[in-house]
């Protein structure tokens, strides 16, 4: 593993003991078998956060492909395929190469207790050794730190998108300690770009950055955007003056996007010097970038049980407290119709502070999500959100809480939005098959 001298490393995070000294040692013996594979990858931009990664990570491939340069991408989870998480220059990669490239792994993984990230991982490392591109960006798993992908150690940039809550039983129960396990993807002198932060957050940042003496960027400091109000297009600022104005509203849902997309930009021009990148690819690319479930409007079979044409059925990947935040800003935005919210959840994932983030604008259902591993059972949501004076409806399972809702509606339009899980958003789109 590598080390960052003179950070504070605490022993226990959370409420799990994790053996730091030999975090990486297995994924090490099969990376050695494969000849390394982690250490031939293209030029490699690292992301971690809680909230945005994939999104920041999507546009900043997205850009330098609108550049015309070959850009791989790294990301987790998946909704409907494992492919979906190696993208070979904007492609998934097929089945044929990620089948033998899974059991050139598992061959040398014989005797080796891998989970399945670190082993996918690896299996990710050797795909990209194998396809050469001018960059390769990678989105942590979770944390930082220990995170598989952190492996890696030589970087061209770092980017920490927003920092809240979340994974506490492996990150820690403060946003302190969070923060100090995600910003552990740093690496010394090398350009870090940091999204918008809570204060105590960016300081800790700063305080790790200045030790690894990283070319800092901070979003408010050093970079910004801008909206207009009337149309979504928005203004780019670097180092406090316009660099891009008047670029394309972003493709993507949510005025969230726009600190995303901040994130993205700021990025490549703090790795400039080593690429060519001009407006029209960048506004290309703002106005391009897709990324599933994250505020995603659905049209697919599931829309046959509305019988009011105006009606929408959205999903979101919003999972944590922060996520749940970004969301309820977007429904307070939207036109002024009924809303129904839709939450399901892995089991001990749900918290008050995600329902609360609903309670005023929308009526809520809790479900069972079917494609959940370990799921969440509505009862237990529903007893969740009553010890805190928060009225959340059974919906039992997602098809039963939408016709209940259609049921309700009395024929007027209503908006529903699905989350707290990206297996639940994953259901959703499971109704185009």
């Amino acid at each position: 593993m590598v080390y960052l001298p003179h950070w504070p490393i605490p022993s226990t995070i959370g409420k799990k003991t994790i053996d730091y000294e030999t975090v990486f040692e297995r994924a090490k013996i099969v990376l050695e078998r494969l000849e390394n594979p982690h250490l031939k990858l293209p030029p490699v931009i690292h992301i971690a956060g809680t909230n945005g990664k994939g999104s920041t990570a999507s546009l900043i491939a997205q850009i330098f492909q609108c550049h015309g340069y070959k850009a791989h991408l790294y990301t987790s989870p998946h909704l409907h395929d494992c492919n979906e998480r190696i993208l070979i220059d904007g492609q998934k990669i097929s089945d044929r190469e990620l089948y033998a490239t899974m059991e050139e792994v598992r061959l040398k993984a014989h005797d080796v207790d891998l989970t399945f990230m670190e082993a996918f991982t690896i299996g990710a490392f050797l795909a990209f050794s194998k396809n050469p591109a001018d960059v390769l960006v990678v989105e942590c798993g979770m944390g930082g730190r220990i995170d598989i992908t952190n492996i890696i150690s030589q970087k061209i940039a770092t980017v920490l998108t927003s920092i809240s809550l979340d994974h506490v039983e492996y990150l820690g129960d403060t946003i302190l300690k969070i923060t100090l396990e995600k910003a552990q993807i740093i690496r010394a002198q090398i350009p870090l770009i940091v999204g918008p932060q809570a204060n105590i957050v960016k300081d800790l940042i700063k305080i790790l950055a200045n030790d690894q003496q990283a070319l800092s960027y901070f979003y408010d400091e050093d970079f910004s955007v801008e909206k207009s109000e009337n149309d979504g297009t928005f203004d780019f600022f670097w180092q406090n003056e316009i660099l891009l104005p008047n670029l394309r509203k972003p493709n993507l849902e949510g005025d969230h996007q726009y600190y995303n997309f901040a994130c993205a930009i700021a990025c490549c021009m703090a790795i400039s010097s080593k690429f060519n990148f001009n407006y029209e690819g960048i506004n290309q690319a703002v106005s391009s970038v897709k990324w599933h479930s994250r505020l995603e409007k659905i049209n697919n079979n599931l829309n046959k049980i509305l019988k009011n044409l105006h009606s929408e059925i959205w999903i979101d990947g919003a999972h944590n407290e922060g996520g749940a935040f970004i969301l309820a800003n977007w429904i307070r935005s939207q036109s002024n119709i009924k809303n129904f919210v839709i939450c399901g959840f892995s089991r001990g994932k749900c918290k008050v502070e995600f329902l609360e983030k609903f309670q005023e604008i929308a009526e809520i259902f809790a479900v069972r999500v079917d494609g959940e591993p370990y799921p969440e059972s509505s009862e237990n949501i529903i007893a969740v959100a009553k010890k805190h004076g928060i009225h959340v409806n059974n919906g039992e399972n997602l098809l039963n809480a939408i016709n209940l809702i259609e049921n309700k509606s009395s024929n007027e339009p209503y908006r529903i939005i699905i989350c707290g899980s990206l297996h639940l958003a994953r259901d959703v789109r499971h109704f185009n098959k």
